[in-house]
C-alpha cells in the first residue's frame, strides 16, 4: 500500500540536530547533505510511484523519497551500495539528506532499495515509462524555472557506455549457454542428454575454452552447432516460453545457419552487431569507435549554453544500444527535448548528428543545428547547393559558376564545358560529363532535396559569430562527468534500463552540484580510500537553502 512520507517535515525533540553546539549547527546547515535535503529530497514527487504498489490496505510502503534520494546520493558520491548503507546507518548529515534526523531510527534495508529498483524496471519493461527520468525531468524543469535559465541554446555529445558483463569469445559464449541451458532441464531431459553434455559440463566455459588451440576451437564450434540443432528441434516445443532456452534459441539463429539441410557456423562477417553478447545481457551491442570497442550502450547527453546562463544544466540524457548513430538518436530524442524546452532554437552538435530526417525536423521546428565537424568526403569540384530568398535553387562550383537548377525526378544543373575546359578543377572534378557528338558537351551536375538541407546546415557554422563558435567545446567535460562512475569504459550494471536509470542519477547529481558551485559552494577535492574523488562541501556567503528550495 502506498503512503506519501511526510514525517520529515516537522522536527521533534530527538532530533540530531536539536543537540548540536552553535559550530555544529553552522556546520550542518552549510553541508551539502543539507542542502541536498532542501534542493532535491523535498522536490521528489513521491506520488508518480503509487503505481507501483497495491491499492489495497496492506503493509504501507517503504518511504519513496528516500530511496530515490539514497539512489541519488550513491551516484553523486560514486558510492557502492555497502558504502552507501554505512553512510546512512552511521553518518548523520547522510541520513539527514533523506529526511531521517534521529540516530535511534533505522534506515530500510539493502533488500527494499533493490526490490524497489526491480519494481521501476519491470514497471518501464511493461509500460514503457521511466519514473526516475520523470523525477529527473520535474526536478530539472523546476530548476530552470526557479533559476531564470534560458535553455533555447543547447549543446549535445555522445559517448560509450559499456556494460558490466563477460567480454565472452564466440567458443565461451557458445558453451555458457549450453551450459545455462542444461540447468534448467527437467531431469528426465538432463537424463536424456547427459552423455551428449556431459563434455561441456565438467568444467566452466572459460576453463573448457581456455584450453582449446586455434584449430580446436573451430571444430568445437561445429560440434556444438550440431548438439544445438538437435536440442532445438527436440525442445522448441517443450521450452519455447523458457526465457534461458529463448536465449539458446536466439544463440542459435544468429551463430549458426542452416545450408541444405546441414548446420554450419556463421562467418565472422555474417556476424552482426547485434548479435547476442552476453546472455546475462541481451540489450548490449557492439561498436568501434575511434579504436575503442564496446560492448554495451551509448548515452546522449544535452545541456544549456546560453552565454548569460549563471547556472547551465543537464536538459536531457537518454541511453540507446551503441550501434544507433548519433543523427538517429537527435531524430528520435528531439520532439522530447522541445517538449522540454519549447524555446529551443539553436542546437550545437558534432558530425555525428546530422542526417536528412533530423534536418526535416530541425526546419520544422526553426531549429538551427550548428556542426563543429562533418561526415562524408569533400567534393573535388567544391559543388554546393543552396535556396535564395524566392525558393530557386542555385549549384555553384569551385571554378566559380552558379547555374540556375531544374527540378525533375531530381534536381539538375548544367555547367557550361567551355568555362569547364579552363577551371583548374577541370582534372579532379567528378560531376558526370555527357553530350559531345549530336549535343553539346557539358557537365551535369545531380542531386536530391536531402543535398540542399545539409548544405544549408554547413553554412550554417560560416554564418555564426566567432565568439559562438567555441560554445560546444566544454561539452567533454560534461561527458567527463557523466562517466564519473564508470570503470575500464564499463558500468556497474547491465540492460538497457538499468543503464539508461544510472545515468539520469548522475546527471540529477550533476545538476545539483552545478547549483551549488554556482551558488557560492567552496568544493574540497579529496580523493578516498579507493582514489576516487569525493566532493565535501563547505558554505560561505548565504543560506542557499532559500535560493535551491523549490515548490
Amino acid at each position: 500500500m502506498f503512503v506519501r512520507n511526510e514525517g520529515y517535515k516537522q522536527l521533534d525533540a530527538f532530533a540530531s540536530q536539536s543537540k548540536l553546539t552553535k559550530k555544529q549547527t553552522k556546520l550542518w546547515d552549510n553541508s551539502v547533505e543539507h542542502k541536498f535535503f532542501e534542493c532535491v529530497f523535498t522536490n521528489i514527487n513521491e506520488s508518480l510511484f503509487s503505481i507501483l504498489y497495491s491499492d489495497k490496505k496492506s503493509r504501507p510502503n517503504v518511504p519513496v523519497n528516500q530511496m530515490v534520494g539514497a539512489l541519488i546520493l550513491k551516484h553523486l558520491k560514486n558510492w557502492t551500495y555497502d558504502e552507501l548503507f554505512t553512510n546512512l546507518s552511521f553518518n548523520m548529515l547522510t541520513r539527514h539528506a533523506i529526511g531521517i534526523n534521529r540516530m535511534d531510527i533505522d534506515v530500510f534495508s539493502e533488500a527494499s532499495i533493490y526490490n524497489f529498483q526491480t519494481k521501476i524496471v519491470d514497471y518501464f519493461e511493461a509500460s514503457g515509462i521511466d519514473l526516475i527520468n520523470t523525477v529527473f525531468e520535474t526536478l530539472t524543469a523546476s530548476q530552470i524555472k526557479h533559476f531564470d535559465i534560458k535553455t533555447n541554446i543547447q549543446r549535445g555529445d555522445s559517448f560509450l557506455v559499456g556494460s558490466n558483463i563477460v567480454n565472452y569469445s564466440r567458443i565461451r559464449l557458445v558453451v555458457e549457454v549450453l551450459q545455462r541451458l542444461k540447468r534448467v532441464l527437467t531431469p528426465q531431459d538432463k537424463d536424456k542428454y547427459c552423455s551428449l553434455l556431459e563434455k561441456y559440463s565438467k568444467n566452466t566455459a572459460s576453463h573448457f575454452s581456455y584450453k582449446l588451440s586455434k584449430d580446436e576451437v573451430i571444430k568445437e564450434i561445429e560440434n556444438i552447432g550440431f548438439i544445438y540443432h538437435q536440442l532445438v528441434i527436440e525442445l522448441k516445443e517443450d521450452y519455447k516460453d523458457d526465457k534461458v532456452f529463448g536465449i539458446f534459441y536466439r544463440v542459435y539463429n544468429e551463430y549458426f545457419r542452416i545450408e541444405k539441410g546441414v548446420i554450419k557456423v556463421r562467418a565472422g562477417e555474417e556476424i552482426t552487431s547485434s548479435c547476442l553478447m552476453s546472455p546475462d545481457d541481451e540489450d548490449a551491442t557492439f561498436r568501434k569507435k575511434r579504436n575503442v570497442k564496446s560492448k554495451g550502450f551509448v548515452a546522449h547527453v544535452s545541456e544549456t549554453i546560453h552565454p548569460d546562463n549563471k547556472i547551465n544544466l543537464i536538459t536531457d540524457v537518454v541511453v540507446e544500444k551503441n550501434n544507433v548513430g548519433d543523427a538517429e538518436i537527435l531524430e528520435n530524442r528531439l520532439p522530447v527535448m522541445i517538449k522540454n524546452a519549447p524555446d529551443l532554437d539553436e542546437y550545437f552538435s558534432d558530425g555525428g548528428y546530422g542526417s536528412p530526417n533530423v534536418d526535416k525536423l530541425t526546419n520544422k521546428h526553426n531549429i538551427t543545428q550548428y556542426q563543429t565537424a562533418f561526415t562524408g568526403r569533400k567534393s573535388p569540384g567544391q559543388q554546393q547547393v543552396e535556396t535564395d530568398e524566392e525558393g530557386q535553387v542555385w549549384a555553384t562550383c569551385g571554378g566559380g559558376q552558379r547555374i540556375l537548377a531544374e527540378k525533375q525526378k531530381r534536381w539538375k544543373a548544367e555547367f557550361d564545358w567551355n568555362v569547364c575546359e579552363t577551371c583548374p578543377l577541370n582534372k579532379v572534378c567528378k560531376v558526370k560529363i555527357i553530350g559531345g557528338k549530336l549535343k553539346a558537351k557539358r557537365r551535369v551536375y545531380y542531386f536530391e532535396d536531402k543535398e540542399i538541407l545539409s548544405h544549408a546546415r554547413m553554412r550554417n557554422m560560416e554564418k555564426l559569430p566567432i565568439k559562438k563558435r567555441t560554445l560546444r567545446a566544454n561539452v567533454e567535460a560534461t561527458v567527463k562527468e557523466m562517466k564519473r562512475g564508470m570503470k575500464n569504459g564499463k558500468v556497474r550494471v547491465r540492460k538497457l534500463v538499468r543503464v539508461s536509470i544510472h545515468m539520469i542519477l548522475t546527471a540529477i547529481g550533476i545538476n545539483l552540484v552545478r547549483i551549488a558551485q554556482k551558488t557560492r559552494y567552496m568544493f574540497s577535492i579529496i580523493p578516498d580510500s579507493h582514489h576516487r574523488v569525493t566532493y565535501p562541501i563547505q558554505w560561505t556567503a548565504w543560506n542557499v537553502g532559500r535560493i535551491c528550495s523549490i515548490n
